[in-house]
């Protein structure tokens, strides 16, 4: 019994460790500047908002290559339900009363999706028009 309870333990700080200290500070920095929008949005819309990355390596290496930030990615999406929230009480109660949080990583062509509290967006930069894009969808699913 004592052996089967430290294999898990194992795992995690294996895992853990894995990162490595550039990459742990890249993280921080990035998750640093979404905190500022889910903030603000938190403020906004009544809501204290959860965030997680999706796929952390691919969504660094794909931005890197479009020269944009992991953060300049995924605050869209936050940002534009902040712009929910903002627009009048209806917006701002559907929210309320439909988002939770966020998760967020990369992928091209677009996804966005609203499902158990959770807005997905797999995204990237070089698809234009977020707003165009995304305010349709999220008002659809609110």
């Amino acid at each position: 019994m004592k052996k089967l309870a430290l294999v898990p333990f194992l795992l995690l700080s294996t895992v853990a460790s894995a990162e490595s200290l550039e990459e742990k500070k890249f993280w921080k920095g990035q998750t640093d500047y979404v905190q500022r929008s889910l903030d603000d949005a938190s403020e906004k819309c009544g809501v204290k908002f959860t965030f997680a990355w999706v796929d952390k390596p691919k969504l660094r290496t794909e931005a890197d290559k479009a020269g944009a930030s992991p953060n300049g990615i995924c605050t869209a999406a936050i940002d534009e339900v902040n712009g929910l929230c903002r627009a009048d009480e209806d917006g701002k109660a559907a929210v309320k009363a439909k988002i939770k949080g966020f998760t967020c990583g990369y992928a091209k062509p677009r996804k966005l999706d609203l499902k158990g509290g959770i807005v997905t967006y797999l995204g990237n930069n070089d698809e234009a028009n977020f707003s165009d894009w995304a305010k349709p969808l999220l008002e659809k699913k609110l």
